[in-house]
């Protein structure tokens, strides 16, 4: 049996917290039930608790944070000079893990994150990580309006997706604020370059 990493997840979503377990190992994911339904909580105690009696022992007692609140913001008003390289690519990961991506699903939403995959690559060489970039060397990327499109479609539906995965589990109230049925067809203004 594949060894998994667990880590407790804090998510703002829509003006609330949830807590999820995200997992790494050979194929990263979330903690699900038996139904494949995404284990999440409104409270830490409550997802530990549920975690707990599947035997899942996270290895951090303080959660990663996600704020989604943050990069719905800019989806609604996309502009240059607010793409925040490591904010965005760690969403975007963390939603491709949640839609089974490196699984190899098939859905509406892997095929558009895979057709975006240049824009993930320009995130990944933005963030200038330590181990990937020569020091005192820096890459900044030069964002068309159509990447910012893109990357803004992914991002939407990516968070269209984890508010249904959050419905199915049951955390109820999620989204309402901030939900679009139609992601792909997005009344938000042009981006700002």
């Amino acid at each position: 049996m594949e060894e998994r990493l667990h880590y407790l997840c804090r998510i703002r979503l829509s003006e609330t917290v949830i807590f999820a377990v995200w997992h790494s190992g050979e194929r990263d994911g979330f903690v699900r039930d038996g139904a494949g339904r995404l284990i999440a909580a409104r409270t830490l105690e409550a997802l530990t608790a549920t975690a707990g009696v599947r035997n899942v022992l996270p290895v951090n007692s303080e959660p990663v944070e996600y704020d989604f609140d943050r990069i719905r913001a800019w989806c609604a008003a996309p502009d240059v000079a607010r793409v925040d390289h490591a904010a965005f690519l760690d969403a975007w990961n963390f939603l491709n893990d949640l839609a089974g991506l490196h699984d190899g699903a098939d859905t509406p939403y892997t095929r558009l994150s895979r057709g975006a995959a240049e824009c993930s690559d320009k995130l990944f060489w933005g963030c200038t990580l330590p181990a990937v970039t020569p020091p005192r060397e820096r890459f900044e990327p030069a964002w068309q309006a159509d990447e910012l499109i893109e990357i803004r479609l992914v991002l939407e539906a990516s968070l269209e997706l984890f508010e249904s995965e959050l419905r199915a589990a049951g955390v109820v109230g999620v989204g309402a604020a901030g939900c679009r049925c139609e992601c792909l067809i997005s009344t938000s203004p042009a981006p700002t370059l």
